[in-house]
C-alpha cells in the first residue's frame, strides 16, 4: 500500500507587515522576524483581513514527526490541538463584548463555508502570545495583567522557552488569581469567642514581638488593655456599634498570632480571620482611626497568607479613610503631639509603595513626597524607619518603570542616566544599614529579628532586580553598545554594564534567604512567596541565557531549592496545586535543557548554526511525570539556508549524544542522583553557544536566533509595559 503524501509544512501565523510589503517570506518569530532583526526594523504585524483591527502573532505548533508519524505522535497532536481550540474560547472569553458577535459569525461560517465580513471591533484570530487578562471559570473573573517584573520577566522567560521548544509556563501562573484575590465566606457572621487566656497571650505575644516592631500600628498598653477587656464579654452580639473595629482588630491579632507561631495556616487562624472578613462592613462604616487600624492589619493577614490582592484592597481603604482624617497632612509638632497617627500613615505610605512596585496596580496615595523626619521613629522604630526609607525608593524606581510611555521625550539616554541614578539611591540605603544587618552581607542577629532583617535585604533585591530587569533579558553585547552609546562618560556605566549580574545576583540572594528561613524554622507573616516566585524566574531566564555558564550547576540547585520553598508556602494556605505545577514543569524543562546542551565542536558551520525558534512542543501528559531530556534544539524558520536532510542529521546526533542525561525533578518519584554540569570543555577563543546577544558561533554568522535582538532601550522599555511590538504595544 503507498504511503500517504507527506503533510504541507504548517502555514506561518502572519507575516509582520515589513515582510508583506517586500514580498519576502516571514517567519513570524516572536517578538521580532528574523528579517527585522537582521535589518534592525520596527516590526509590527496588522491582520490585513481587519483593516484597523491590531493583529499579534500566535506562536505555532510545529511538532517534530516523520511523514510516517506514529499513531501515539498523531494523539498528541490532536489533543494538542484541541487544547489550542480551548484556549481560544477562553481568549474570547476575556472580552465579552466582544465575543458574543464573533461567535455568531464563527457559526455562520462554519454553516455556509462563507468568510464573515469584518467587523470593526473584532479582535483578530491572530492571538499574541500572552494573555492581557487572566480568566478564571468564565467572563465574570477576569484581571488585567499589568507590567510587573514577575509578569514581565515570567513572560520573557516564555519566549527563551518557546525558543527552546519548551512550553511555556505563564499559562499556569492564572491558576493563582483566585487564590490571590478571593476568600471564600460563610454567609452567617459568626462572633466566636477570644482564646483561653493562655492561647491569648501566645497570640499577642507572638504578634508583639515578630510582627508589631515592623507595623507599629498600636499604642501597646492600650491594645492590651482593649483586648482583655473584650475577653471578658461572654457576647459580642450586644457589643456597641463604635466597638466592633476593636473587637475585628482583636480577631485578626489572635489569627496572626497563630499562623506565626505555627508558621502556617492553622485552626485558630482560618476562625479569627473568616470572623474578622464577615464583619468589615461594620469596620469601614465607621470611617475614624481605629477603622485604618484594623484595616492594616487585614492587609499584613492577607499578605501573610499570600493574598495580595485582597491586601491591596483592603490598603487601599486604608489609605482612603486616612486622608479624610488628615494624616497625610501631619508633620512637625503636631506628628510629634500624635505620633501613632504619624506612623499609621507612614506604614500606609511604605506598604503601598512596596505593593505597588511588585504589581503595578493603580495607587491610592496622591501625594509625591513623603519626607519622613527622624523625630517621626522612636529608637526601637529602626526597622520601620528602614522599611520606610526604603520605600521611597520603591516608589522612585516604580515611576521610573511604570510611567513611561511609548513616544514620550525621555530619550535612551535618560533612561539608563535615571535607572543609574536609582541604583546608586538603593546602595546608599543599604550602606546606612549596620554591616551585620546589611542586604547582600551575611546577616548576624538576634534570632528574633532574623525575620525583619531578612523581610528588608529580601525587598531591597526585589527592587534591584526591577530596576535592571531589561539587562536580565537583553542581548548582553546589545545592551553593552547601548550603555557605550549613551553612557561611555558616565561613571555609572559599569554598573549599567553589568545589570544582568546585578539581577542575577539579587536572586540569588533573595533564594539563599528564602532556604535560610527555611532551615532556620524562622518565615513569618510578613515574607510573602512572591518575591521567592520572581528570583526563581530571573535564575531560570539566566539559565536559558546561559547554559554554558561554569555556575549553571550551582544555579540550577539553587532554583530547585527555592521552587521547593515557593510551593511549601503556596501549599500551607491551600493555593491551587496547578499554580505549583507551573513551577515544577518550569525547572524540569530548565534541567532538560541544560543535560542537552552539547558543547561546540569544530565541524561544518551548518551543524553548529544554532536554529532559530521553533514552535511549541504539545504537552500529551497533563499529570506531573518525571523530566525528559530535550533531543532537539529549536527547529529551523523558513529563511534558514540548512537542508532537512542537514536537520535530522544534526537531531540524530543529539539523540545519540550521552549528554542528554535528564535531571531530578521536584514531583514525586524516587530522588535520583544530580547528573554533573560541569563546565564543558572549550577551545581557546571560542564562545560558549546559548543566548548570548551579537556573538558570532561561527565566522560569517552572525547571531539571529536570540529573541530580543535588535531591541534598543526604548524597545525593550516598551516590551516590558506592554509585551508586544514597540508601536502596538501588545
Amino acid at each position: 500500500m503507498d504511503k500517504p503524501p507527506p503533510s504541507k509544512r504548517p502555514r506561518l501565523s502572519m507575516a509582520c507587515n515589513i515582510c508583506r510589503q517586500r514580498k519576502v517570506k516571514c517567519d513570524a518569530e516572536y517578538p521580532k522576524c528574523r528579517n527585522c532583526r537582521v535589518r534592525n526594523q520596527v516590526c509590527v504585524t496588522t491582520d490585513p483581513q481587519r483593516p484597523g483591527v491590531t493583529g499579534f502573532r500566535e506562536w505555532l505548533d510545529l511538532p517534530l514527526m516523520s511523514n510516517g508519524g506514529t499513531a501515539n505522535e498523531k494523539d498528541h497532536l490532536q489533543q494538542h490541538q484541541h487544547q489550542q481550540e480551548d484556549l481560544m474560547r477562553r481568549s474570547s472569553a476575556a472580552h465579552p463584548h466582544e465575543a458574543t458577535p464573533l461567535s455568531h459569525k464563527e457559526e455562520s461560517f462554519l454553516a455556509t463555508g462563507q468568510q464573515p465580513a469584518a467587523a470593526v471591533n473584532e479582535v483578530s484570530p491572530v492571538h499574541h502570545p500572552f494573555d492581557t487578562v487572566s480568566v478564571e471559570d468564565g467572563c465574570d473573573r477576569t484581571k488585567v495583567l499589568g507590567a510587573s517584573s514577575s509578569q514581565c520577566l515570567a513572560k520573557s522567560l516564555d519566549v527563551y522557552f518557546t525558543a527552546a521548544r519548551l512550553k511555556p509556563v505563564t499559562g499556569f501562573f492564572r491558576h493563582g488569581m483566585r487564590f490571590a484575590e478571593e476568600l471564600e465566606l460563610p454567609l452567617c457572621v459568626s462572633l466566636p469567642e477570644l482564646p483561653s487566656p493562655e492561647n491569648r497571650q501566645r497570640y499577642m505575644t507572638a504578634f508583639l514581638a515578630r510582627i508589631h516592631p515592623l507595623y507599629p500600628i498600636f499604642h501597646v498598653e492600650r491594645l492590651e488593655a482593649g483586648v482583655e477587656q473584650l475577653a471578658t464579654l461572654a457576647d459580642f452580639r450586644h457589643l456597641p456599634h463604635e466597638r466592633i473595629p476593636r473587637l475585628v482588630t482583636a480577631y485578626l491579632i489572635m489569627s496572626l498570632g497563630a499562623d506565626e507561631i505555627a508558621q502556617g495556616q492553622t485552626e485558630d487562624g482560618d476562625r479569627y480571620l473568616l470572623a474578622a472578613a464577615g464583619l468589615l462592613a461594620h469596620v469601614i462604616t465607621i470611617p475614624y482611626l481605629p477603622a485604618v487600624q484594623t484595616l492594616l492589619l487585614f492587609t499584613v493577614t492577607y499578605r501573610g497568607r499570600n493574598k495580595e490582592g485582597l491586601a491591596w484592597q483592603t490598603l487601599g481603604m486604608a489609605i482612603r479613610v486616612a486622608y479624610t482624617l488628615g494624616l497625610h497632612r501631619l508633620s512637625g509638632l503636631a506628628a510629634r503631639r500624635q505620633y501613632i497617627h504619624r506612623r499609621v500613615w507612614l506604614i500606609c505610605w511604605s506598604l503601598e509603595k512596596m505593593m505597588h512596585l511588585e504589581s503595578e496596580r493603580p495607587m491610592a496615595i496622591t501625594v509625591e513626597a513623603c519626607q519622613p523626619a527622624e523625630e517621626d521613629f522612636r529608637p526601637e522604630d529602626r526597622f520601620l524607619r528602614w522599611h520606610v526609607q526604603l520605600a521611597d525608593s520603591q516608589g522612585n524606581i516604580s515611576h521610573h518603570i511604570y510611567n513611561h510611555h511609548p513616544g514620550t521625550t525621555r530619550t535612551a539616554r535618560q533612561i539608563l542616566l535615571d535607572t543609574a541614578r536609582l541604583d546608586q539611591e538603593l546602595l546608599s540605603w543599604a550602606n546606612q544599614i549596620p554591616s551585620d544587618l546589611r542586604p547582600g552581607n551575611d546577616i548576624f542577629c538576634p534570632r528574633e529579628e532574623f525575620h525583619h532583617v531578612t523581610f528588608l535585604a529580601i525587598q531591597y533585591h526585589e527592587a534591584m532586580i526591577s530596576l535592571h530587569r531589561a539587562a536580565l533579558i537583553a542581548p548582553t553585547t546589545t545592551f553593552d553598545e547601548e550603555v557605550t552609546r549613551y553612557c561611555s562618560d558616565e561613571p555609572s556605566q559599569h554598573r549599567l554594564r553589568n545589570g544582568e549580574s546585578i539581577c542575577v545576583n539579587s536572586a540569588r540572594a533573595i533564594a539563599k534567604l528564602s532556604i535560610e528561613l527555611s532551615e532556620r524554622e524562622a518565615d513569618s507573616q510578613i515574607i510573602t512567596a512572591g518575591p521567592s516566585i520572581l528570583a526563581c524566574i530571573v535564575l531560570g531566564i539566566f539559565l536559558m541565557k546561559h547554559p554554558g555558564s561554569k555556575l549553571r550547576a550551582m544555579d540550577l540547585q539553587l532554583l530547585k531549592a527555592c521552587l521547593g520553598y515557593t510551593s511549601v508556602q503556596m501549599s500551607k494556605y491551600d493555593a491551587d496545586p496547578r499554580f505549583s505545577e507551573g513551577l515544577h514543569i518550569m525547572y524540569d524543562q530548565i534541567s532538560s535543557y541544560l543535560h542537552s546542551y552539547t558543547k561546540p565542536t569544530l565541524q561544518s558551520p551548518c551543524i553548529h548554526k544554532p536554529p532559530p525558534y521553533s514552535a511549541l512542543t504539545p504537552n500529551p501528559h497533563p499529570h506531573p511525570r518525571p523530566a525528559k531530556p530535550v533531543t532537539s534544539l529549536p527547529t529551523p524558520s523558513a529563511f534558514e539556508d540548512i537542508t532537512p536532510t542537514t536537520w535530522h542529521q544534526l537531531e540524530d546526533d543529539l539523540r545519540r549524544s550521552d549528554t542528554l542525561a535528564p535531571g531530578s525533578g521536584l514531583r514525586g518519584g524516587e530522588e535520583r542522583p544530580e547528573v554533573s554540569l560541569g563546565p564543558p570543555e572549550r577551545l581557546p577563543g571560542q564562545l560558549s553557544p546559548g543566548f548570548m546577544g551579537g556573538v558570532s558561533l561561527v565566522d560569517g554568522f552572525e547571531d539571529q536566533y536570540y529573541p530580543f535582538a535588535g531591541y534598543n532601550v526604548d524597545e525593550l522599555w516598551n516590551w516590558m509595559l506592554y509585551g508586544g511590538s514597540p508601536e502596538t504595544g501588545g
